[in-house]
């Protein structure tokens, strides 16, 4: 599953569980943000580098 591209945040979060357990530890503040990204995000990698952008402008 790793690589795995996805058509969209939903999408990924539905067919992959490590993304759906790596998403739901997140701040509620870093969820909502990667939310308004959600059809750029496609694949786990992606979903971290937003994440870690989130953070980063949450601080």
């Amino acid at each position: 599953m790793f690589g795995r591209e996805y058509r969209d945040l939903a999408d990924l979060l539905l067919n992959n569980a490590r993304a759906q357990n790596y998403y739901k530890g997140l701040p509620d503040g870093v969820q909502q943000a990667i939310s308004h990204n959600s059809s750029e995000i496609r694949t786990m990698k992606s979903l971290r580098h937003f994440a870690k952008a989130a953070e980063k402008t949450n601080c």
